[in-house]
């Protein structure tokens, strides 16, 4: 018995150390637009949609997703134009419209949408 309750809480420990604890990022590259862009470490894409929209789920919690993706976005160029806010990526050419995150009870979801591009210069 002692095993088992053993075998849960580190079960429980390691569950609450990968939806909190931060652990960086990685490339995917995207099927539908030919293009690499920079996720939370953790995450699966669930679909693309429209060529430059993905969406993707993650076991990690809603504000650590925000934390690594404001990381990820303060990499960029920041840029307002058209009263709105974007970040181009100078190297891969890509400009990040925006994203969302959903929390869910185990896993949570969050969608990119970016276009190839300076959205600022067309």
């Amino acid at each position: 018995m002692k095993k088992i309750l053993f075998g849960l809480i580190v079960l429980f420990l390691l569950f609450i150390g990968l939806k909190f604890i931060p652990l960086g990022t990685k490339e995917m590259r995207m099927g539908a637009s030919l293009i690499s862009i920079e996720v939370p470490k953790l995450s699966s894409l669930d679909s693309e949609c429209c060529s430059y929209e993905a969406t993707f789920k993650s076991i990690r919690s809603k504000n650590s997703l925000k934390k690594e993706l404001d990381k990820i976005m303060s990499k960029y160029q920041k840029m307002t134009c058209n009263n709105e806010t974007y970040y181009f990526d100078i190297k891969n050419n890509i400009t990040y419209k925006q994203y969302e995150i959903s929390d869910g009870l185990f896993f949570s979801t969050y969608k990119i949408s970016y276009v190839r591009d300076n959205i600022c210069n067309q």
